[in-house]
């Protein structure tokens, strides 16, 4: 089985990519690609956190995924999945991370 589950709401990453890609496995490779090229800009770059933060850990999401989804460093508004892996329910998003981030 791919990373996408083609029976959730991954739909909305097919219908809201940058790159207008209609395929699961196509934009499981072209993201996959995206992040991998920017991840290791960020390494070249020695890219430092001088604290982790929710409005870091937003603009690290953004750069890694900004050549893809267009909401790339937002909270979303819709529940997703990836394979058997289902994310944290949207409704939570911003108490579960504000709780994570401050005990970091």
């Amino acid at each position: 089985m791919g990373k996408y589950n083609d029976e959730e709401n991954d739909d909305y990453l097919i219908r809201h990519n940058l790159l207008e890609i209609n395929s699961h496995k196509e934009l499981e490779r072209a993201e996959a690609l995206a992040f991998s090229l920017r991840a290791i800009a960020l390494e070249q770059n020695d890219f430092i956190f001088e604290s982790f933060s929710l409005k870091k850990f937003q603009e690290l999401h953004h750069y890694l995924f900004q050549d893809i989804y267009p909401f790339a460093g937002d909270f979303r508004d819709v529940q997703l999945m990836k394979g058997a892996t289902r994310f944290c329910q949207v409704q939570f998003l911003n108490s579960y991370a504000s709780d994570l981030f401050m005990e970091l």
